[in-house]
């Protein structure tokens, strides 16, 4: 039976198996040994947003790229850019997903995972990007 999560327990789930594929892991690699040793919790959502992030990776890291104007993609804490790269395809891919909703979430898994004060430099970078997009759409 397909585990039922909150959409917070998806996205650190997420997030957990897209930072460790930063190690020469494949998903299912991580997954079967996480489920294994720490129960991690994951279903279709969790799998959808990790197959949705490789799928778009170049043209999510370009994103980043384009918005981080004091850092480098290069320069970016690896938590930092995974916690990005959720937010941006959510905000691109999933109609679902509010984008305020989509920043939010990803600050609070920076304040989780991250550096306290990188939690304002994932907000700056999603928020440019946000913008942008809602300024096209009008």
């Amino acid at each position: 039976m397909e585990e039922k999560l909150t959409r917070r327990e998806v996205r650190e789930g997420a997030f957990i198996i897209l930072y460790q594929t930063l190690f020469g892991q494949t998903p299912q690699e991580i997954t079967e040994a996480d489920e294994e040793a720490f129960g991690l919790a994951r279903n279709y959502e969790t799998d959808a947003i990790v197959r949705g992030v490789l799928a778009h990776d170049e043209e999510i890291t370009g994103i980043i790229a384009k918005y981080s104007t004091t850092r480098s993609v290069a320069r970016i804490s690896k938590v930092n850019l995974v916690i990005m790269k959720i937010a941006i395809y959510e905000i691109k891919y999933d109609d679902k997903v509010p984008g305020a909703a989509a920043i939010n979430e990803a600050v609070e898994l920076g304040k989780k995972y991250a550096y306290k004060q990188d939690c304002g430099f994932i907000n700056g970078v999603l928020n440019s990007y946000l913008e942008e997009i809602e300024n096209d759409r009008d």
